[in-house]
Parts: structure tokens; C-alpha cells; sequence
């Protein structure tokens, strides 16, 4: 299952910081970038646990559910 994600827009950086060479080695983001930009590593850490979980093997409920309940008594 691939994980389909559209790039809707990209970063916006506010000043690039540059070294004696001219090469950016550095952006500098609003606060609200920032908090758009972790939002959307957010999304895709969960699209990425949603595809590794549609991985694993299925197992009936109540097995499962047994399982649990024998390791809680322990």
C-alpha cells in the first residue's frame, strides 16, 4: 500500500542564511511555518505507521484478545 501524499505547497522560508561562499546553510521560518511545517511531519509519521501496520499479519480478535489477558496476568 503506497503511502500517496500531494504536495499541496512547499516551504516558505522567510531569509535563507548563507556562509562566505554564498551556499544557503540555513532558512529561517515564521513561527506559523514552523508549526505548518511540523504539522505536516506529523501527517506523514502517521501515514507511514498506517502503511508498516497493513504489513502485519492479522489475527483474530479473540486469540488476541486472550493473549492480552494472559500477559496481564502474570
Amino acid at each position: 500500500m503506497p503511502t500517496g501524499v500531494r504536495q499541496k505547497e512547499s516551504v516558505r522560508v522567510k531569509q535563507y542564511v548563507i556562509d562566505r561562499k554564498g551556499h544557503k546553510v540555513a532558512a529561517i521560518l515564521d513561527i506559523e511555518e514552523l508549526a505548518r511545517v511540523a504539522d505536516m511531519l506529523e501527517d506523514l509519521s502517521d501515514l507511514k505507521a498506517i502503511e508498516d501496520r497493513g504489513r502485519e499479519q492479522e489475527e483474530d480478535y479473540e486469540a488476541y484478545r486472550r493473549k492480552r489477558k494472559s500477559r496481564l496476568n502474570v
